[in-house]
């Protein structure tokens, strides 16, 4: 059964959802702790409102006569308060609630608006002389804040708690306070909330636009005709160095490495197009010859014509299998992997002064008039494959017979390791290569001059075979030359690879 595909959201909405959710949190802990900050303010403010008011009454009642307060029993041990002085100022036209009681909860005397007949402090007093105790409950249908001041008269030698000063304030102007702060904190962290998320899209548009233009880019050549026009496009990369500017760099970097695949390939196609075309046309040529012998005189055909028509169709073939040769080989270099086992031929000891000898031999029979010399003052012993490092020096060899003149030298010479490198070295005194050329000479099918490469009989991939052989041996191939004063190609080989890729 196939899932069900979930909708794309897009990284924009994801980064403006996951901003909103933190900050929405953000300003919700903000807004309960600046709640509960201001409700603890305006409580312990109104607690301060009634312990002054309390004070303010107990002051005046300090200001009378002790004996004139209290009445005591007929055992003289109990005093009972009976009177008190008038409670109207403190009463504030219903703004407080003032009660002087006694110790058996009867209201002695209570200001305006205040309850006459119940004392409104909810439940028992502790009747502490020196604690006041603050309650909530409801005075004339509202919500109060009430505060229990013992009254303490000191008499006979002795303090005696008489009552205490009950001071009560409504709530609801508390209450309406926090709910106005409650609209205030919920409306200004909805738009609060609102802008930032405008601004949180905004900032993460801004900042993913160069991710949209890496996309755009990726969707024009996708979309392109797979000519190299489409791969010519490069992306702006910011100055800023951050991500975006190295991602775009990166993409840049990997447009390049398309683009210059894509000429190769093209190169490569069209030279060996051409390259094939050539042998083929000289033997297509060589029968058609031999084919308007036949016709012309049947069975009198001059042999002198069959043999070098034969000769010619030889020599044509013979090229065109090396060609394919060489062809097959790079294509199998191009498709292996080093890293996969197996892949690697257990190395040999090759003595590198004995395989130049050799080659050098070979290559005599190449020789135009050049002048072979071997330089190795004595044996250079590594490991390697010396079938293909002989393959190696003869691709040398042959490209300095093609390029140097009758009567001059070419030298093979074998250096010596240093730092575990031995070098092989190829020089000779042609013509050199001019500088603009030098850094493409390895490139498959490249010829400097390629009318005069193809007369001479280079296919163009000699070099890139070598090249080959020698990073398959965990070495290098470079090139040192100037016009008129030859060449110099050396071989750097690890003494002991790890193994031959």
């Amino acid at each position: 059964m196939a899932r069900a595909r979930l909708p794309s959201i897009s990284i924009r909405a994801r980064l403006t959802a996951w901003y909103a959710v933190l900050l929405a949190a953000l300003l919700l802990v903000l807004g309960i702790f600046v709640f509960r900050l201001v409700e603890e303010r305006l409580y312990a403010e109104t607690a301060e409102r009634l312990r002054q008011t309390a004070a303010d009454v107990r002051k005046g009642l300090a200001e009378q006569r002790p004996d004139l307060l209290v009445a005591w029993d007929r055992d003289g041990g109990r005093p009972t308060l009976f009177f008190a002085q008038d409670l109207k100022p403190y009463g504030g036209h219903g703004q407080f609630f003032v009660q002087v009681i006694d110790t058996d909860y009867r209201v002695i005397n209570a200001a305006p608006y205040s309850p006459e007949e119940v004392a409104m402090f909810p439940g028992a007093l502790s009747w502490s002389a020196v604690r006041p105790e603050l309650a909530t409950a409801r005075v004339n249908g509202m919500e109060t804040r009430i505060l229990a001041e013992p009254i303490v008269i000191t008499a006979r030698g002795t303090d005696h708690v008489v009552g205490a000063i009950l001071v009560g304030v409504p709530l609801q102007g508390l209450h309406d306070s926090l709910g106005a702060l409650r609209q205030t904190l919920a409306l200004t962290s909805g738009a609060g909330l609102l802008l930032a998320m405008v601004g949180g899209w905004l900032l993460a548009d801004r900042a993913l636009r160069p991710v949209d233009r890496v996309t755009a880019a990726a969707a024009k050549i996708a979309a392109g005709d797979g000519s190299a026009a489409s791969l010519s496009s490069r992306l702006a990369v910011p100055a800023s160095g951050d991500e975006l500017a190295r991602l775009s760099a990166t993409f840049n970097e990997m447009l390049d490495r398309l683009e210059a695949s894509f000429h190769a390939q093209q190169r490569f196609v069209a030279d060996a197009s051409h390259e094939l075309r050539t042998p083929l046309t000289a033997v297509r040529g060589n029968v058609d010859v031999l084919a308007r012998q036949v016709a012309a005189h049947g069975d009198q055909v001059g042999n002198g014509d069959v043999a070098a028509a034969l000769d010619d169709m030889q020599r044509e073939s013979a090229r065109m299998g090396r060609l394919v040769d060489d062809l097959l080989l790079l294509a199998r270099s191009d498709g292996s992997d080093p890293s996969e086992p197996g892949n690697g031929a257990a190395p040999r000891l090759v003595d590198l002064r004995e395989l130049a000898s050799d080659a050098l031999r070979s290559a005599a029979g190449l020789a135009d008039g050049q002048e072979l010399v071997l330089a190795a003052p004595r044996p250079v012993t590594i490991q390697g494959d010396p079938d293909r490092l002989a393959q190696l020096l003869l691709i040398l060899l042959d490209n300095a017979v093609r390029h140097t003149p009758a009567g001059k030298r070419i030298t093979v010479a074998v250096g010596p390791p240093v730092a575990d490198l031995a070098t092989l070295a190829v020089r000779d005194e042609g013509e050199g290569i001019a500088p603009e050329h030098v850094p493409y000479v390895f490139d498959r099918f490249y010829r400097a001059d390629g009318a005069r490469g193809r007369a001479t009989g280079g296919t163009g991939l000699g070099l890139a075979i070598a090249r080959v052989i020698a990073r398959r041996h965990g070495g290098d191939i470079t090139v040192r030359s100037e016009p008129g004063q030859g060449s110099e190609f050396v071989v750097s080989l690890p003494v002991r690879p790890d193994r031959l890729q």
